[in-house]
């Protein structure tokens, strides 16, 4: 059952990196740029909210010793995903969800010890950062041939 689970978890999250991954190589490719950019931050604030509710539902399941910091702790990533799509210029925003993705990673590896998550979690971190790099790389070559 363990090992059902795990594979489920780890093809969801797979399929996951498919709107990160594909608006970020249409964008690349200039088609449709400016609403898959804006496609793009939208999924990238839902997904970093998720990330932050894992905890959430650890700590109602009773994981955490001190449960009540770890809920306020926990929405920290939805609020600052708000914060930078909402009021955050684009090119400031995709680094900046970007280092959130990251500094989260760091946290949440603190925090789950599942072997098999940290071997998901990881790789998969990494290839939603380096979307945000992409689309940065993108933002930055239109302004300079402008």
């Amino acid at each position: 059952m363990r090992n059902s689970f795990e594979l489920t978890a780890n093809r969801l999250a797979w399929a996951g990196l498919t709107p990160f991954i594909a608006t970020a190589v249409l964008g690349s490719f200039n088609l449709w740029s400016g609403l898959l950019l804006q496609a793009f931050l939208v999924y990238s604030a839902v997904i970093l909210s998720f990330l932050g509710g894992i905890h959430w539902g650890l700590a109602m399941a009773g994981q955490f010793d001190r449960p009540e910091g770890k809920l306020v702790l926990c929405m920290a990533p939805a609020l600052a995903a708000w914060l930078v799509v909402a009021f955050v210029p684009e090119l400031i925003a995709l680094p900046v969800l970007a280092a959130c993705y990251l500094l989260w990673l760091n946290y949440d590896l603190t925090q789950v010890t599942a072997p098999w998550y940290e071997r998901m979690r990881r790789p998969i971190t990494f290839v939603v950062a380096g979307t945000h790099f992409i689309w940065f790389v993108v933002i930055m070559t239109a302004l300079r041939t402008a």
